[in-house]
């Protein structure tokens, strides 16, 4: 990660276990006001709301809403979340 792409939101490409490509978009201040609300308020839906936050095809969302995500498969939902989860992390280190 570089100082600029994340201050840019430059989307992370990645890959699941599985090695299925991922494209995030990064998190913005107000998607982490956001996720805190949620964690707060939903929790049970915070994975759900991440995946369908931030993972993006060709720079479009691949959900319509949460409660597409809360549809999807579980165990893809929950290692995608895993890896925007990092993405908030970016840069407290």
């Amino acid at each position: 990660m570089s100082i600029r792409d994340a201050l840019t939101l430059k989307n992370w490409n990645g890959t699941l276990p599985n090695g299925v490509a991922v494209e995030l978009r990064r998190p913005s201040a107000l998607d982490l006001i956001e996720a805190l609300d949620v964690s707060t308020k939903t929790p049970e839906r915070l994975s759900a709301w991440m995946v369908a936050r931030h993972l993006v095809e060709n720079g479009a969302p691949v959900f319509a809403s949460v409660d597409e995500a809360l549809n999807a498969d579980a165990f893809t939902v929950q290692k995608i979340s895993a890896l925007v989860e990092r993405l908030y992390a970016e840069g407290r280190d």
